[in-house]
């Protein structure tokens, strides 16, 4: 039997040829700078390849020609890939309690053994459809199963009579068949758009707001309203931005469910004094010991549930809850939420690929998940994985280092071998950082508080947040820490971010789609936040929301590099993009038709009619210094930085950004969904960097910033976030990377535990003060 999986000539992206061994039953960590080719070599070799294999043989009557990226691989047995990939998980309705199937088995449980209250006892035999809100015998029937409803401020909304009844409708009957509408109205009620809401009969006012029977084709004001808002036109989403920004509509909790979603049948049956809903909204260490010991007859399904929840816990989820929505997790939670579904099933002589298995853990979770990858390995199998974490690869068996730099400069094998052998390697980038930890530049001053610059957040109270007061310096690098579940997203993103999207209205800068519906009102005040002159909150979401989105699209460089393309030609700049005239017309430009080949699971080939480019022949045929569009956006940011050089200020701009950040090895075309969290958050801080207007007395809010960085990169990333403060701006960065956190000026940690054990401030100020704190949890890692 073959002892290693043996990899002959990958060449897939910027991989040059590289042969490669990987021993089976061990812990295997790929490693190197960002952009350097380990997903290339770890996922689009090794995982796609072992998916190929598997759905050839499983019977599935599907087989294509592709052109090889390798010339061999043996030793391979069935692999499963555990990623981060954000953007795949979007389903709304998808929670933690349905993606693990948790909920299904408490919905049986409660249909099993449940308490039902006689005064809502129908004589119908319980059943698990009766305890899932996406289920018709189990939602609500006045929110069917959404736990809100619409409602229209009316008074708000026709309260002011001095308003032109154009004014109360938007703008919106300006064009299409909403004027139309609106003109029949108008006409037949004699009302003139211009005229002020005052001079209307009560007749009209009557009319205007509920309808007219139909005597005209308007429906009335408020059930146009809704009729729209309910996706009825396109105009769905404009009209509910425009009246939810206004105040005009809310979504309160539905009164007949009382927020849950669910029926009548759920509502009145209880296990242990608690319904379904309460139970799922609980941490899921707080499910499990509830769960334990409440006096409940021990059966197969009872088991089943603590063993997937202990599971959970184990893998750093205990601060989650079954009704957590998934698109609202972190890559990491992601990852963790499908590595505890692999656990709980007891494979083995399978391949795991990895994507970095640490990212948003504390230094103290992730000796656990060490051990629990450890154990994967102990069970009989292969388990590899992209990582950057330090104890991460002291804990490997074998080391493969890609490098030595990233895009066309990477995608050498530098190192495969021992760690302790890697110690001695010359020639990588990140072997020094092991060796020598003096190599990461410590700061040895810090800068001071100035009193009279306080950001203060007051009795912050949401999720688990115990009415917590936290005083954040500005001026200075800021490092909020703690142990996941803890309470930072809480007091940032959830408390502090809302605040002041709010208080600053057109000074702040964020993901103009997110409403933050969902969060709770709270009780907190903000003050000290006038000194404020523009607020940047740069997350991990991603940066585009269709496939064909990319970095070039998205900074805006796209427009420019099109209108170059235009001028050459003398054609108009939508020949250049394949959302419009240029996208070819089978593929609707994505270059790759999709076919599902069950199992959820893709076989992605690529487009004949347009040979994969997405682009019609036309589009091609026009070159910039001998490069057509395609291959333009076949560039790399450090290639694109040389061609374009004195073509356009702009673009010079934006491309010199991207390279400061580290992003100089994507390419301006990548596709949005092979673009990791921490990817997407450093291109769109080179967006904002990059519209060069004076920065001072901003603040910038960094969710995790060193997400999938090398030691080697986050020196870079560190540099410029000293560099935005220096020049007068606040840097408030969540993170848990000892450098990082030992390079700020100020620290406030959050902790002690996560979930209910956690939402207060244990311990604020310099790195020097977090490490003589004894309460502090983080302390003992800072360097």
């Amino acid at each position: 039997m073959n002892d290693f999986i043996e990899i002959k000539n990958a060449r897939i992206h910027n991989l040059k040829g590289i042969d490669v061994k990987i021993p089976k039953n061990k812990l295997t960590v790929i490693t190197g700078v960002s952009g350097s080719g380990k997903s290339s070599l770890a996922f689009d070799t090794l995982y796609e390849e072992g998916k190929r294999r598997y759905l050839m043989f499983s019977g599935t009557q599907f087989m294509i020609d592709s052109t090889p990226t390798f010339d061999s691989i043996s030793g391979l047995s069935p692999t499963v890939a555990v990623e981060q990939r954000i953007i795949r998980q979007s389903n709304p309705r998808s929670t933690v309690g349905t993606r693990t199937k948790i909920g299904n088995i408490l919905a049986m449980l409660f249909a099993a053994y449940g308490t039902r209250d006689s005064k809502y006892d129908d004589g119908l035999p319980l059943s698990m459809e009766m305890f899932q809100k996406n289920s018709p015998k189990g939602m609500c029937v006045k929110c069917l199963g959404s736990g809100t409803v619409k409602k229209v401020d009316e008074d708000k909304l026709f309260g002011d009579l001095s308003l032109k009844v154009e004014d109360v409708c938007l703008g919106l009957g300006k064009r299409g068949s909403t004027k139309k509408m609106l003109d029949s109205f108008y006409k037949y009620h004699n009302i003139s758009p211009d005229q002020k809401l005052s001079s209307l009969t009560d007749e009209q006012l009557f009319c205007l707001k509920y309808g007219d029977s139909g005597k005209s084709s308007f429906m009335g004001f408020i059930p146009w309203i809704f009729h729209v808002t309910n996706g009825a036109f396109s105009t769905n989403s404009r009209l509910s931005h425009l009246l939810t920004e206004a105040g005009y509509m809310t979504k309160p909790s539905c009164p007949k469910c009382g927020g849950t979603g669910l029926g009548v049948h759920a509502s009145s049956t209880t296990i242990g004094g608690k319904t379904i809903s309460e139970l799922e909204n609980i941490y899921i260490k707080d499910l499990f010991d509830f769960l334990n010991t409440t006096p409940l007859k021990r059966s197969p399904l009872l088991n089943e549930i603590l063993t997937k929840l202990s599971c959970m816990v184990d893998v750093g989820l205990h601060h989650l809850s079954l009704s957590r929505p998934v698109p609202t997790l972190s890559g990491g939670e992601i990852q963790r939420l499908f590595l505890a579904s692999y656990i709980i099933a007891e494979m083995d002589s399978i391949i795991f690929v990895f994507d970095e298995p640490t990212i948003g853990l504390h230094e103290v979770e992730k000796e656990k998940l060490i051990s629990i990858i450890r154990n994967l390995v102990n069970r009989g199998n292969t388990v590899i994985a992209v990582e950057h974490d330090e104890n991460f690869m002291r804990c490997a068996d074998y080391i493969i280092d890609l490098g030595p730099f990233a895009g066309i400069n990477g995608g050498e094998r530098i190192f495969q071998g021992s760690f302790e052998e890697f110690l001695q390697c010359k020639h990588s980038n990140t072997a020094p950082y092991l060796k020598n930890n003096d190599i990461l530049n410590m700061k040895s001053t810090y800068r001071t508080v100035n009193s009279d610059k306080i950001l203060k957040v007051e009795n912050a109270n949401i999720h688990n947040l115990k009415n917590v007061t936290v005083d954040i310096p500005l001026g200075l690098m800021v490092g909020v820490a703690g142990v996941s579940g803890s309470g930072k997203s809480s007091l940032i993103s959830d408390t502090l971010v809302p605040k002041l999207k709010i208080l600053l209205n057109n000074k702040f800068v964020g993901d103009q789609n997110e409403d933050n519906e969902g969060i709770p009102e709270d009780n907190s005040v903000i003050s000290g936040w006038e000194r404020i002159k523009k607020c940047l909150v740069i997350d991990q979401k991603p940066i585009g929301r269709s496939r064909t989105s990319c970095p070039a699209t998205y900074t805006g460089v796209f427009d420019r590099i099109r209108a170059l393309f235009a001028k050459e030609s003398g054609s108009s700049a939508g020949l250049f993009t394949v959302n419009s005239e240029g996208g070819c017309k089978v593929c609707k430009g994505d270059g790759e038709v999709h076919y599902h080949v069950g199992f959820g699971n893709f076989i992605d080939t690529e487009c004949e009619a347009c040979s994969g480019t997405g682009f019609i022949p036309e589009a091609l045929e026009v070159t910039l210094n001998g490069k057509n569009i395609k291959e333009v956006l076949s560039f790399t940011v450090d290639e694109a930085v040389l061609f374009f050089k004195g073509r356009d200020k702009q673009i010079d701009k934006i491309l010199a950004t991207l390279q400061r950040v580290g992003m100089g090895y994507i390419t301006l075309g990548q596709k949005t969904p092979t673009i990791s969290g921490g990817e997407s958050q450093r291109i769109k801080l080179a967006k904002e960097l990059s519209k060069g207007q004076a920065a001072k007395d901003a603040v910038y809010i960094l969710d995790e910033p060193t997400t999938g960085l090398s030691f080697h990169d986050s020196v870079r990333l560190m540099k410029l976030m000293e560099e935005l403060v220096t020049k007068g701006n606040t840097v408030i960065v969540t993170e848990h990377d000892p450098y990082i956190l030992s390079n700020c000026d100020y620290i406030f940690e959050m902790g002690p535990g996560g979930g209910s054990d956690g939402g207060k401030l244990i311990a604020a100020g310099s790195p020097v003060d977090l490490k003589n704190n004894q309460n502090s949890i983080i302390g003992r890692y800072l360097k």
